[in-house]
């Protein structure tokens, strides 16, 4: 049986992670999990927690606690990242010095996120020395955000063993089977271009691509969620399933209108909730009331995730009703089986992909690997998010040719920044971050890009030290 570490543990979605892992992990040949946290408080309550879960399931599975990575990744086999440098506090600042600026200010895109990358990218390249003399030849999946940026500088320092994750490209095919009432296992999906800058192109059921149908259809273009976030001319006008995070690049005006009139940004939101789910669990015994732990933990993570993108979006957002599957007339969706999720969540991403090399599977999962020609005018070394068929080999690119122009000039921009970003953190280097930031379209301007990054230096300081 093989070890599984889990890095970042003492986060809120520990608990998820884990009660998957327990339904799955002799499928999966793991026989261990060592959770791993330098935040010695989360890491026995939320580490606690999957503790908790794995003994009330009467499991074999074997769970360690423990705030020294060189033990969690020693011998692993495979090995989760989910870290968050500078805590809630860092991610607040990174969001209000943009926004303060006039800028919008998301945690993974834009400003927010090249100051989070900032911090990151030192230490978890630190992390991968580690795992590569210690680990079982180890297979990293990274769901650190910026989780395309990060993979990118571990990819440019020279790694072939990271595969980049986030359920919110795999939601995509997740939402079209709840959507379309057929088995997830029935459709493949293809995505491409970059981590939350991606675009689905394909859903192909039975060798058949019905996406120019659903495309076509009215009923779809108004009721498919996916759809909420952005205008249906827009929609129609693409001819794609956009990811969600293109609002803020389609819709930068409202989006950012909408975030400087909340008196909270999405951080401190989060952070407001994750304070008070904090102050109960911290008047609960553990060892005597975990039930109780549990249902605190419950209640505000339902009110965390109902307030996903509430801010960004506004009051004026409408929901219209779903489409109806059974009057689509699709011909390729008659007969076909209720979706019922197997693996959940960003966990789900990894089950899958153990599952699949495992037994050699062949199904398809979009996530970010290195391009090596999958997207048509990328460079090899590109890390990309893109529909990946995956066998006892790995991670195999779906191939993607003659692509919108106007997509991949996105495409190509963000690329652009993601590698000045990278260098600049190797060198701390403020002209090529100011560079970065100047081309990135949600800043786009020497003058706020050098602001931000003297701001950015002077409040990352203690995580990455003096910048030139």
């Amino acid at each position: 049986m093989k070890k599984l570490a889990l890095i970042g543990g003492g986060s809120v979605r520990t608990y998820y992670f884990v009660e998957s892992l327990v339904k799955f992990h002799e499928e999966l040949g793991l026989g261990s999990l060592y959770i791993m946290d330098n935040d010695p408080e989360k890491l026995r309550i939320f580490g606690g927690m999957g503790e908790y879960l794995v003994k009330k399931a009467d499991s074999r599975l074997e769970v360690a606690l423990t705030e020294d990575f060189t033990e969690a990744v020693t011998g692993a086999d495979y090995v989760v990242t989910t870290l968050r440098v500078g805590q809630d506090e860092a991610r607040c600042k990174d969001e209000r010095i943009a926004l303060d600026m006039g800028l919008i200010g998301q945690e993974t895109t834009g400003a927010g996120g090249y100051s989070y990358a900032t911090r990151t990218i030192p230490t978890i390249l630190e992390y991968m020395r580690i795992i590569k003399e210690k680990s079982n030849n180890a297979t990293v999946f990274n769901f650190t955000n910026p989780s395309g940026l990060v993979t990118q500088a571990i990819v440019d320092a020279g790694y072939d063993n990271v595969i980049g994750i986030c359920d919110n490209a795999t939601g995509i095919k997740i939402d079209l089977s709840n959507a379309l009432k057929i088995n997830a296992s029935e459709m493949v999906v293809g995505v491409y271009g970059l981590n939350h800058l991606s675009w689905a192109n394909s859903v192909e059921i039975g060798g058949v691509d019905v996406l120019p149908r659903l495309m076509g259809n009215e009923d779809f273009i108004r009721g498919f969620h996916q759809f909420d976030y952005f205008d249906r001319g827009l929609i129609r006008r693409l001819g794609e399933i956009p990811n969600g995070y293109l609002y803020y690049f389609y819709h930068r005006e409202r989006a950012l209108k909408n975030l400087l009139a909340s008196p909270m940004s999405r951080g401190e939101s989060i952070k407001a909730i994750n304070d008070r789910m904090m102050a109960e669990l911290r008047r609960v015994d553990l060892g005597a009331e975990m039930e109780r732990a549990v249902e605190i933990y419950h209640h505000y993570m339902h009110e965390r995730e109902g307030s996903y993108m509430s801010i960004e979006l506004g009051n004026g957002h409408r929901h219209f009703a779903p489409p109806d599957a059974d009057k689509l007339g699709i011909r390729e969706l008659l007969g076909n089986r209720p979706f019922n999720e197997v693996y959940e969540g960003y966990a789900g991403v990894v089950f899958n992909y153990i599952d699949s090399v495992n037994h050699d599977k062949g199904i398809d999962l979009a996530v970010s690997v290195a391009n090596h020609g999958a997207v048509e005018g990328l460079a090899d070394d590109d890390v990309v998010e893109v529909t990946c068929t995956i066998d006892k080999d790995g991670a195999h690119p779906m191939p993607f040719r003659s692509l919108p122009e106007s997509n991949m000039l996105l495409v190509h921009t963000i690329k652009r920044y993601e590698k000045l970003t990278v260098e600049a953190v190797k060198h701390k280097s403020k002209e090529l971050a100011v560079e970065a930031l100047t081309i990135h379209p949600l800043v786009s301007s020497y003058s706020l890009a050098k602001e931000l990054v003297d701001k950015y230096c002077e409040v990352n300081k203690p995580f990455t030290g003096e910048w030139k």
